[in-house]
């Protein structure tokens, strides 16, 4: 069960946060889903064989850098 009283933050210390940060956090999200996305594919592709999640994470990786790259 999920303890509601842990990380809250008052709205205060929201907005006392560079629009910057927020803005940087929201691209390392989107960034971070789109590995785990792309490290899912590869799982898939392999036939959903268990015990290469790291490596398909850091291949996921690759794979986006070389993309961001061409675009």
């Amino acid at each position: 069960m999920i303890d509601p009283k842990i990380n809250i933050r008052s709205k205060s210390s929201d907005s006392a946060q560079p629009e910057s940060l927020t803005k940087d956090n929201a691209a390392i999200a989107f960034a971070g889903s789109a590995v785990q996305t792309r490290a899912y594919e590869l799982y898939e592709l392999r036939g959903k064989i268990d015990g290469r999640a790291q490596q398909d994470w850091y291949q996921a990786e690759t794979d986006l850098r070389a993309s961001s790259k061409q675009a």
